[in-house]
Parts: C-alpha cells; structure tokens; sequence
C-alpha cells in the first residue's frame, strides 16, 4: 500500500487522478513491485465541474466509501497521496512491534476493517442478526424451544426448507418419521439438531449470488461433507455429540466460505499468490487481507455468539500424528480438522492419488480417532448420500460440480490396501455380514450387503409401507406400547416371509436382553430361553447390540462367521440363517429384533426393502423413546 501510495503520489504530481483503483488495477512485477495500472476512466484534476462531481459517480461501486455513494464525502479525506503514505507509516511503525509476530491490536483492527466492508451488503447484519439470535438459545429451557420455532415461522421459504431436510432419509432412519411441523421437528429430533439445521439453510440462502455461485456453491458442498463427515465418525469419541460435532466441521471453513462471497477479487489474487510464490493459504491471504481465513473465520464466529468450544475448533491441528483427545473441546476440534483435512484430500482428487490419501489420513487421524480403513470408507459412502439428500433439497445440481465429481470417484468401493489391526481383527471377520446404511443413533454402521439367492415375496414393499402406516397412526394416538411393538412385528413376519420373529428386551438388572414374544413356530418356548448378556462377547449379538448395527448371518456354519455364533444360540434352534436389528436409544441397546429362516443362504433383503424395514424398526424406537 505504502508502495501504491508512491504511484498514486505521482499521477497526483502530474495532474492526474484515477477514479478507479482497486485490487484488480493494481499488478504486481517479478520483483514484487505494485504497478498501478488502467487509466481509463481517469481525469485531468480539476477537469470536472464541483456540480458534475456531486451528481455523477465514477469508478467500481465495490470499492467505494459507502458515505461518498450515498453523501460525496469520504469519512476521513488526505490532502494528498504522500499524506497518505505518511500515515501508513506511522501506523506501521507503531503497530507491528516486534518482527516475529503481529500484535493483537493490528490483527483486531484488520478484522474490523474487513466485517465493516462485509456490512456495507445488506444480507450480512440480516444473516448476522439471526445466527446470533439462534446461537443466544439453549436448549435447557421450554421458552428456547418456542423462540426457536417461533424465530425460524417468520421465514415461510426457511420453514419449509428445514422441514424437508428433517423429513429426509437420514433423518427418518434417526427417528424422525413424517413430521411436518418445526415444533414436532424439535421435539422428535432434539434442539441442537434443529438449531444446527437451521444454521445450516440460513448460511446457504445468505449464499446465494448470481456472479460466484458456481465457486460458493463448491465451497458450500465442502463444508456441509465435512459436517457430515463429522457426525458420521464421531461416534467413539463423541457418542451423544454428533450434532456438536457436525456444526464444528461445518463452520471449521467460515473465513473462506464468507471470503469468497464477499471479497471473490481477492481471494482469485490469494490463489494466483499461491501458485506464483508458492506461499501456503495462510501467507497469501495474509498478504492479501491482512489475516489467514482461519483468523477471519474465528473474528465472525465470535460475533455471532458461537460457544468456545465451537470457535476452538476452527483452528486447524498442528503437523503430524494426532494424540488421542484428553477433553471434550480437543475432540471437537479433532473430529472438526479430521473432517476438513479429508475433504481437502478428496478435493485434491485423482484415482491414482486415492489409496495414498486414505493412507494419509489413517496414519494422521487412525488411532486418535478410532478408525479403520474399512470404517473410514463406509463413513465416507454414508456422508456422500447424505450430501445427495442435502444437496437435493436445497436444489444444488451435484452433476454440475467437480467436488461432487471427485466425492463419487472417492466414495466408490474399492479392495483394502493396509492389514487391519489385532484389535479390528475379530470385527472383520464379521464384514461381509453387516447389513448397509446407517443405523440408529450415533453410533458407527458399516455398508457392505451380502447377496443370496432368495427372494421376498412380491408384496413384500407395499405389506411394509402399510405397516408403517399403521404404526404412524398408532402414534398419533394414545397408543399402548406394546401394541406398536406387536404390529411392528406382525408387519416384519408378512412382509418377508419369515420363519420366526422375536422381540426381546433389556433386562436392565440382570444386564441382559431376553427374549418377550414373537411371531411364528415354537416362538413363545423360544422367547423364554432367547437370552444373552450385555456384557462384553466376541460374538454376532454383543455386536449388533453394542455397536448398533444390522446384521445378516447367511449360514451359521460358515468358516469365517462360526466361532462368531454363540453355543447358547447352537443350543436353541436349528435354524441356519438369521436377521439382527439392534433398538438403541443414544448409543445404548434398549431391544432386539430377531428374524430367520430354516435353510442357510434363504434370507435376502433388497435395498427397498431394507429401507422401510429400518424405518419400521425406527418407528418402534420412537415409540419406546415416547414410553419413557
């Protein structure tokens, strides 16, 4: 500036005034040296009349003093460019201070500098003014609950949009069923998850811009990957935080996302800066803006009233292998970086590059985040259909994006480069037995279906869709617990032409679900001796109910899942082949739902049907979460 200051001094020598200068205008030599440059619109001084001056405005509206559009002065006027450059003087001399860091008060005064020219759009106090009235809410009180709802009614485009992301398939699956009012909405699926959703949709509609949709767009489906992401691996360290987690991932990137939108000039300057010198993004938009996104990110987050915790976790994680968190902010802040590194990573793209990417991130985030490789893969196919449901809602063509390109190319299955560890070991000898999608709760699911050669009966959907509608008037109404649980039950057994299904339930002071009733030959002799502990077992039915997730057995016998299979079970039936579909509530198992069949490899369960049979088992959470 000081050096642009010069150039400027010496047009003003020669009678010269610009009428446009701004970052575009201004080039920078192999030498580093600003050239000031585009002299079209300027003028001789004193070339146009005072009246001329008062009614006419030259120059980029972007880049002028808000009080000279609207009054023709400007707040603080120089005599002359060397008068300027003067003052920048005197400003650097007393606030840069020492050579290795700058002082908190320059940085302060940037980042004011910076939200006033974000101020002068008029959407940014208005989107300002509602993240800050969210994020002032809590969820500890009834009066929070009806200033949310009552705050997010004023938008009748907003409402609406929240409903249907909370009526979308992820959703449903945590328990939400068909909701359509943002009352039920927080009470069914909490108050953070609404606050967060809502959060979530004021940021996109705030994004919206004709002249840099295509870049915020990509910058918007980046963000809400790594929110996802966050959510969906968070689970060992987070197990009832999802939501905190994913709002973390999501606002990790704020600096850059509002960077974009408002200053788009300048950030295409940072990225040239970055190619030409090599710098790292923080250098170059230092250089540019006078703070890193990160720094700028943090600014805003602070002013919209986001707790620590949150604004603690945009800072991005020191080099090397992760440590295991030792608090609830270091693992926020783990989780946060975890999600936005490998979002980064899958951005980079390339099939050649991806088997070296996932080693990248095992090496750096594996063991503090409790992950294996083939976790990590299921948690990205999981994120990447959750995206698909966001990014329809908000009616984001992710045909159109290379992000969204390179995601698809990332979430494809592919063969396992890296031995599991000893303690993986066991769990993945059960792999090929994990039923897909996710499951309830917070807890981590695994995706790989087993094919068999079997069938469900013709009218298997359309008995399942009634099912479920049935449950969901039953809901509606004052309903009995149990008999939501039986029709729950009676829909499974139709549907898919079960042998058996039975219900069983914890028994919370013997620690042990045991079996209730059921449907189908011999059931109620077997309910009374279908029991199993919920301590620690290496076996089929510890991991269903301690890990949440839904389990096919193909055939009991076979090598790889035999040892798996508990005598008790041996003992009981002589079925071959068997279903798990584990109820928790908050990561903690409440029921059990068990279907089999005589014949080994007889059970076969397409996507559809696997769909509405999670969402009657959804149904039937929902209805004991009621009970309670």
């Amino acid at each position: 500036m000081r050096r642009v200051a010069d150039a400027l001094a010496e047009a003003h020598a020669q009678g010269i005034v610009h009428r446009d200068l701004k970052p575009s205008n201004i080039l920078l030599d192999r030498a580093g040296m600003p050239c000031v440059m585009d002299f079209g619109i300027a003028s001789r001084a004193g070339q146009t009349s005072g009246e001329q001056e008062k009614t006419a405005l030259r120059g980029t509206p972007a880049y002028m003093a808000p009080e000279y559009v609207t009054d023709r002065v400007v707040m603080r006027r120089f005599d002359s460019a060397a008068e300027m450059r003067q003052a920048l003087d005197a400003y650097l001399e007393g606030a840069c201070g020492p050579p290795d860091g700058e002082p908190v008060s320059a940085r302060q005064s940037t980042l004011d500098f910076l939200l006033r020219r974000m101020r002068h759009r008029s959407d940014f106090p208005a989107l300002s003014d509602s993240v800050s009235a969210i994020n002032k809410l809590t969820h500890s009180d009834r009066e929070s609950i009806n200033t949310l709802s009552n705050t997010l009614l004023k938008d009748y485009a907003l409402t609406n949009k929240i409903l249907r992301l909370v009526n979308s398939a992820y959703y449903r699956q945590a328990g939400g069923g068909n909701i359509s009012t943002v009352s039920r909405a927080v009470i069914v699926l909490g108050f953070d998850a609404i606050r967060n959703i809502a959060i979530t949709v004021l940021l996109f509609e705030h994004l919206q811009d004709k002249g840099n949709a295509r870049e915020l767009k990509e910058a918007f489906l980046r963000a809400n990957l790594a929110g996802l992401l966050a959510r969906d691996a968070s689970g060992a360290l987070l197990p009832r935080e999802g939501e905190e987690a994913f709002i973390c991932a999501l606002f990790h990137g704020l600096g850059q996302l509002l960077a974009q939108y408002y200053f788009p000039e300048e950030v295409e300057e940072i990225r040239k800066l970055m190619v030409a010198r090599q710098l790292a993004e923080s250098a170059a938009a230092t250089r540019v803006l006078g703070l890193s996104f990160e720094d700028l990110g943090i600014g805003i987050a602070r002013s919209w009233n986001f707790p620590p915790a949150i604004v603690n976790s945009m800072r991005r994680l020191a080099a090397g292998r992760q440590r295991k968190p030792a608090s609830h902010d270091e693992a926020l802040r783990l989780v946060a970086g975890f999600a936005n590194e490998l979002c980064e990573l899958i951005a980079a793209g390339g099939p050649e590059n991806e088997g070296k990417a996932v080693q990248m991130v095992m090496e750096r985030f594996g063991a503090s985040m409790q992950l294996t490789d083939r976790q990590l893969q299921t948690t990205v196919e999981t994120s990447a259909g959750e995206l698909a449901q966001v990014a329809a809602i908000l009616r984001v063509n992710l045909k159109q994006s290379p992000f969204a390109r390179q995601l698809k190319a990332f979430a494809a299955p592919r063969a396992e480069t890296a031995s599991p560890s000893p303690v993986d070991a066991a769990e993945a000898n059960l792999a090929g037995t994990v039923l897909g999608g996710p499951s309830l709760g917070d807890t981590e699911a695994s995706d790989v279906s087993v094919a068999v050669d079997a069938s469900p009966p013709e009218d298997a959907q359309a008995v399942l869709t009634a099912g479920i509608q049935d449950i969901s008037n039953s809901l509606l109404d004052d309903f009995q617990l149990n008999d939501v649980l039986r029709i729950t039950l009676e829909t499974m057994y139709r549907a898919m032409g079960f042998r058996r299904v039975l219900l069983c339930l914890k028994d919370a002071r013997a620690n042990q679900m045991a079996g209730r009733f059921g449907f189908g030959p011999d059931t109620q002799e077997i309910a009374r001796q279908f029991r199993f502990p919920l301590t620690y077992s290496a076996d089929v039915f510890h991991l269903a109910t301690a890990k949440g997730v839904d389990i096919i057995i193909a055939d009991i016998d076979d090598p790889r899942i035999a040892e798996r299979v508990p005598e008790w079970y041996r003992r009981l039936t002589t079925t071959r082949t068997f279903v798990l579909f584990p109820l928790n509530i908050k990561g903690s198992p409440v029921a059990l739902i068990y279907c089999d069949k005589e014949r080994a490899g007889s059970i076969a369960i397409p996507e559809k049907e696997l769909s509405l049979l999670k969402a009657l088992r959804n149904q039937a959470v929902l209805a004991i979460k009621q009970s309670i």
